[in-house]
């Protein structure tokens, strides 16, 4: 089964590449869209949704940041995409950014500082979890890293598996990629 990942930018399209071989398994063949942004995901969101059709996904799953919104909810109102068929398309808001499923991933953490890092907890609600992952891995490197040069530290190491167990928007976007996988071919 294709399908698509509309996602806000470059480091979150690095970081789910890195999860080829999960997608693999699960019998999914996944493209991934960065869309420069959120306000650009949320402005032209049909938009992908139409791309992601056009290049022949059976189902659209918009990843967007939940960042300083109260609930997810509201993100989810912000994309727009709820008159759509659900089967078709669906958001998946990811609190409160995707570094935070990064930061809820211990092992991952190891093995991109070779150090120790225990998660505390849920990282659902951490506050500036990009800015608290370059932190973590400023010791990697003799510099605070970019974005970009965070995910690529991480990305070998990163599952989501492994995150879905401190954050509850890595865990639904988990079980939700594993029930479309075994529910296919229904």
């Amino acid at each position: 089964m294709k399908i698509s990942l509309i996602v806000e930018g470059p480091s979150d399209e690095k970081v789910l590449r890195g999860q080829g071989n999960w997608f693999k398994k699960l019998g999914l063949e996944v493209d991934i869209h960065p869309t420069g942004g959120r306000p650009n995901m949320i402005k032209k969101a049909i938009e992908y949704y139409k791309l992601a059709k056009y290049t022949g996904s059976e189902k659209t799953i918009f990843l967007p940041d939940q960042e300083i919104d109260i609930c997810p909810m509201i993100t989810r109102q912000k994309i727009g995409i709820d008159s759509l068929p659900e089967d078709e398309a669906v958001t998946i808001v990811i609190k409160r950014e995707l570094e935070a499923w990064i930061l809820a991933d211990g092992q991952c953490i190891r093995d991109s500082i070779g150090g120790h890092y225990h998660p505390a907890g849920q990282t659902d609600t951490e506050i500036n979890s990009k800015e608290k992952l370059k932190h973590i891995l400023k010791h990697k490197k003799s510099h605070k890293p970019t974005t970009m040069e965070a995910a690529k530290i991480v990305t070998n190491h990163f599952s989501i598996t492994r995150a879905a167990i401190n954050n509850t928007s890595a865990k639904r976007f988990k079980d939700f990629l594993e029930n479309t996988s075994q529910n296919r071919d229904i």
